[in-house]
């Protein structure tokens, strides 16, 4: 089989984008179904450009897998949880089936093992993915935009079209982190759990972002490697009035690398905000994490983040160009 062209793969991420922005979700079994399949491209596909016959079981444990980290309990003070709901009304049934049996088996892999409720498990949710999510994937306002499968041929199996699993394979982070932001936003969203989650810090910072103490520990190190002056303006600094910077801003990239990490005052952090900054400064902060990179990788990945200087550089050199042929404003300290 021939493997899609640019074009054909720009299209695919195109319609995945179109099904989470215009699809209609009552739940968040879509997510789950588009998360299980990617995986399963990985696991069972390969890079020939042709279909795929997947079980139904084997999207079931991909669902169980991925809710039975669901169902633990949302922890928002010293005496309050909340199973975060997955449902515009009552719970999801398939999430209800996971919160039962998890009151029974300490772990999935205990569950794994008592072999007849683990295959009943599998068959009823096999039986809720192909009559739920399955059916309305691919439903735009009434109507069916079959590009991932044809519904009338997924009978016993479900069928990926030809070029499907390779382009899962190929955007699978993608299409893994395009469904979990929209999954969080669901979430949030979800009128039973507003009235807890309003009141709480943002799930993407609990679930994705560095915590305070982390960054705290980074500034520690930072102190030192910068004498106590601003990566920008190069003055002096009081304790208390700086800040961790993410050279290449946050909101462009959404992962921490530890050659990213900058110290800034108060005045240029805030200044700055989500801004590339000039030219002047990528220059400095190359120099600095080549001349540096050791004491970075030994002091900051002991902190939990990828030290990786290359990788740092590269994800600069793509922001960069970005920001070129987007015409985007680069921020200097005359901005």
């Amino acid at each position: 089989m021939d493997l899609p062209n640019a074009q054909q793969q720009l299209k695919f991420l195109k319609n995945i984008q179109l099904i989470l922005q215009s699809g209609s979700f009552s739940s968040t079994y879509k997510f789950a179904l588009l998360i299980s399949l990617s995986r399963l491209a990985i696991e069972k596909g390969e890079d020939s450009g042709g279909s795929l016959s997947l079980e139904y079981t084997d999207i079931a444990e991909k669902f169980v897998e991925l809710y039975w980290k669901q169902v633990v309990p949302y922890v928002f003070n010293d005496e309050g949880q909340l199973i975060l709901n997955q449902n515009n009304g009552k719970q999801a049934t398939i999430v209800n089936r996971i919160i039962e049996l998890r009151q029974n088996y300490s772990s999935l892999g205990l569950l794994r093992r008592d072999s007849a409720v683990w295959l009943r498990l599998l068959k009823d949710v096999a039986e809720r993915v192909k009559n739920m999510p399955v059916r309305k994937l691919q439903n735009l306002n009434g109507q069916n935009f079959e590009f991932l499968y044809h519904l009338e041929h997924c009978g016993k199996q479900l069928i990926l079209l030809p070029q499907v699993i390779y382009c899962l394979r190929q955007f699978s982070e993608i299409i893994e982190e395009l469904c979990q932001k929209r999954w969080i936003d669901y979430i949030r969203k979800n009128s039973s759990n507003a009235p807890i989650l309003n009141q709480l810090p943002n799930l993407e910072q609990f679930m994705f972002e560095p915590s305070r103490n982390q960054l705290n520990a980074v500034a520690n190190v930072l102190v030192e490697l910068q004498d106590c002056k601003c990566f920008y303006c190069n003055k002096s600094m009081r304790k208390g009035n700086y800040a961790v910077d993410h050279f290449i801003p946050w909101s462009m990239y959404p992962s921490d690398t530890g050659h990213n990490f900058v110290l800034a005052d108060s005045s240029c952090n805030s200044k700055k905000s989500n801004l590339l900054a000039s030219d002047e400064f990528l220059h400095k902060w190359h120099e600095r994490n080549e001349e540096q990179d050791l004491i970075i990788v030994d002091r900051i990945s002991v902190l939990g983040f990828l030290t990786d200087k290359d990788r740092s550089h590269k994800i600069a050199d793509w922001a960069y160009k970005k920001a070129n042929q987007d015409n985007y404003i680069l921020w200097g300290l005359t901005i």
